[in-house]
């Protein structure tokens, strides 16, 4: 059974082989002025990956249900390519889901979906809060 080692909505995140390099990771609220607006952070996942004869792919997929419907407000799936050793035992696989640019359209309570092989594995919950912007001062002459 693949299990889910890490997921945190982070700042930015990347890896290297195989290493997840987070900045800025564990949000669980996200203030915005106005809504609709952008997520304006990524997703950092790794995966625990057991050996299983003929495995050569893991299909993954991390989704926000729509609370107004039964649709996705974002998602996205990938395979990521793999060759697990048995004698080494359960391996990691890590990805980076870039969702800074995806749109949340209202504040409310959010959690988004991580899907290994078709089954859901875990959740990553987070806020959406309206924050002031201070107005900023006008330059005087």
């Amino acid at each position: 059974m693949i299990q889910l080692g890490a997921a945190m909505l982070c700042d930015a995140a990347s890896v290297r082989e195989n290493l997840i390099h987070v900045l800025g990771g564990g949000i669980t609220q996200l203030g915005r002025s106005n809504y609709p607006a952008p997520l304006g952070c990524d997703l950092a996942l790794t995966f625990y990956v057991p050996y299983e004869e003929g495995r050569s792919g893991l299909h993954v997929a991390a989704f926000c249900p729509n609370p107004e419907s039964d649709g996705h407000l974002f998602g996205f799936e990938a395979t990521i390519n793999m060759q697990v050793d048995s004698s080494v035992g359960p391996q990691s696989a890590s990805l980076v889901v870039p969702f800074a640019g995806m749109g949340i359209p209202a504040p409310g309570r959010y959690s988004i979906e991580v899907v290994a092989d078709g089954s859901v594995i875990g959740s990553v919950p987070f806020t959406a809060v309206i924050v002031d912007v201070p107005e900023m001062p006008s330059a005087s002459a």
